[in-house]
């Protein structure tokens, strides 16, 4: 009856985990290595498990029928196995922890073993979006499983990698030493000024450049609907190429080739537009932003290059965004609210520069107008063991360039109470201080400072972009619109009261 029981409670570990080691199975059942190798022999002999692997390397998993073979994906984060997920119809998804990994939790999967219907939020936030994910799906004339697409991904954000669960997978038990972000964030995130236009070869087919190309390739594993093209730079040369995903290259910089949307007719000067708004948050507001520079493009427009910054030498760093940390899927990344970003920062993020940062980026987000904020493009990083710091900022762009002053502050509503209120009051700033545990008193000096400077500083973007724009000979597209957009904040901002609350008077242009 004993043996009954022991083989019986060896079945279940391998329902519960995908593979398994003796030694791991020693773990949980405290029986010794000879006692379990002899009842693996018995559950090998009646097809219920198989052994993969030499034996010093052998693991041990379960005989699917063929009918419910599963598929099965290794997670790994900096060549450390953190785990495998797996599908079945009949059970959906499962994420269960490698017994080896002694690291965080991932947000979303808290338990030893985790099953859901639909693939995981933190990892389906990893897949590019819309019609960039509906041309991977269809591979060979067959839809492939949103799982399956992660063993496409190279180079996608944050740490991850995935592999087919094979004994050729190389992993580690320790976790891999890297260089504390924190320390080297200066070089990372490199310096750029406003315009920082370069006169570089762009060494990659148009039909690439304009996202026509009919093969299913994919260009950059990172999230998101825009095209977008993983790149490297050859400064030696003055040359911009691909990554050589061939040889296992890490790309180092992204390019989004807006001049070959289609939709360029609606957006002109999209790339110059958050070229400006992340030099001006990096340079006027002190805050995180990656180096980011423009190219000329096609029909009289730019390319964005935008230096990523959870790499560094080959090493990856942990980072997250708020799609992940809130465990909803990318399709729902404008049905969160300012608040509940907010509060889930708060009790991830205990760092007060950081909270001071993330309250003045959004403080600047409602004066340009950063209608196409949501969940996504903000997040979080691993600046130093055990601590989270906010994200360097990132897509950040003022959609009253094409919107107007109909348009929102935010893509996203502010509160639950409120999902309609997308213009901030006084009293909005002071709440969204509140729940970042910053004081009222010391809210007020940010308040007034990020709009102070707003006020100063703007004006000079202004007149470089006139003078960059005269330069190319090209339309006033959008200083054109820069000097609006000045001008009804100014009025906006008086006529809601915020102007009287922090001392300040409206200026116009």
């Amino acid at each position: 009856m004993k043996r009954k029981a022991k083989l019986e409670e060896l079945q279940r570990l391998f329902e519960a985990y995908e593979k398994l080691t003796v030694k791991e199975i020693a773990s949980y059942t405290n029986l010794a290595p000879r006692t379990i190798r002899d009842y693996l022999k018995v559950l090998q002999n009646e097809n219920l498990i198989v052994a993969v692997g030499a034996t010093n390397k052998r693991y041990y998993k379960r005989n699917y029928a063929v009918d419910e073979e599963p598929i099965i994906v290794s997670v790994l984060q900096n060549s450390t196995e953190v785990g495998t997920i797996s599908f079945t119809y009949a059970k959906g998804y499962r994420f269960s922890y490698s017994l080896a990994y002694t690291g965080k939790r991932i947000p979303g999967l808290e338990d030893s073993t985790n099953h859901a219907y639909a693939l995981f939020p933190v990892f389906e936030n990893l897949i590019p979006e819309s019609t960039r994910r509906e041309r991977l799906l269809l591979k060979d004339g067959k839809m492939l499983n949103p799982l399956e697409l992660l063993l496409e991904l190279n180079n996608t954000h944050g740490s991850f990698d995935f592999k087919a669960l094979k004994t050729d997978t190389k992993v580690q038990n320790e976790p891999k030493k890297i260089p504390v972000w924190k320390s080297i964030k200066k070089n990372i995130l490199e310096n750029n000024s406003y315009v920082n236009l370069l006169d570089y070869e762009i060494d990659i087919p148009k039909e690439i450049l304009k996202g026509s190309t009919k093969q299913r390739e994919l260009y950059s594993s990172l999230s998101g609907y825009q095209h977008k093209i993983d790149v490297n730079i050859d400064h030696k040369n003055r040359v911009i190429k691909r990554a050589d995903k061939q040889k296992g290259e890490l790309a180092n910089y992204l390019l989004k080739p807006y001049a070959g949307d289609a939709k360029i007719i609606n957006t002109p000067y999209l790339a110059l537009n958050e070229h400006l708004f992340m030099s001006f948050a990096k340079n006027i507001l002190k805050l995180d932003v990656p180096y980011s520079a423009v190219l000329l493009g096609e029909n009289r427009d730019f390319y964005l290059l935008v230096k990523r910054y959870d790499r560094y030498l080959g090493y990856k760093y942990h980072q997250y965004d708020f799609a992940q940390l809130l465990n909803i899927e990318s399709e729902d990344k404008y049905d969160i609210t300012l608040l509940s970003i907010l509060e889930k920062f708060s009790t991830i993020v205990h760092d007060k520069k950081s909270k001071e940062d993330v309250f003045i980026f959004m403080i600047y987000a409602s004066l340009i107008k950063h209608g196409d904020f949501h969940a996504k493009n903000i997040g979080v990083i691993a600046a130093a063991p055990e601590r989270w710091e906010l994200a360097p900022l990132y897509d950040i762009i003022s959609t009253y360039i094409y919107e107007g002053k109909n348009g929102d502050d935010f893509g996203i509503a502010f509160s639950i109470e409120n999902p309609k209120k997308r213009k901030l009051r006084y009293n909005d700033y002071i709440q969204m201080a509140n729940v970042l545990q910053i004081k009222p008193a010391r809210a007020k000096i940010l308040i007034k400072n990020t709009i102070k400077r707003f006020q100063v500083y703007l004006p000079h973007y202004i007149q470089k972009t006139e003078a960059f724009e005269e330069s190319l000979q090209y339309p006033p597209k959008l200083s054109k619109k820069l000097h609006s957009l000045y001008n009804e904040k100014n009025i906006e901002l008086d006529k809601l009261g915020i102007f009287k609350e922090i001392g300040l008077k409206r200026t116009n242009l």
